[in-house]
């Protein structure tokens, strides 16, 4: 069974976590590979290691309990699940505490357009 986070009031196994999630940032990263010739000037760029990437940051309430923001759990945003590479959680002198959390998944690959 998997522990998810789902975006908006973050819940953990239906129950709220306490965490209102005010930016998400998405990306997509890759590595990339270069084929240069006997000169040393580039032929070809390939990438490889394909995957989309998000950045959630949000207020987090007093009675929260964050225990499912772990490193390896799942964050579920508009129904895609990213693995949790990062979590940080900031508190102010006041007692304000904010939370950011860092994702990654798979990238899908395109559909075949035939032909």
């Amino acid at each position: 069974m998997s522990d998810k986070i789902v975006f908006g009031l973050a819940t953990y196994k239906n129950a709220v976590a306490g965490l209102h999630l005010q930016t998400v940032t998405y990306g997509e990263s890759a590595s990339s590979a270069e084929a240069t010739d006997e000169d040393g000037y580039i032929e070809q760029i390939d990438v490889y290691g394909k995957k989309r990437t998000i950045q959630c940051e949000g207020n987090v309430t007093v009675d929260a309990d964050l225990s499912a923001l772990t490193v390896g759990g799942s964050l579920t945003v508009d129904s895609k699940d990213y693995k949790i590479d990062s979590v940080s959680i900031k508190e102010a002198v006041n007692g304000h505490k904010t939370a950011s959390i860092s994702g990654s998944a798979p990238m899908e690959k395109p559909a075949d357009l035939g032909g």
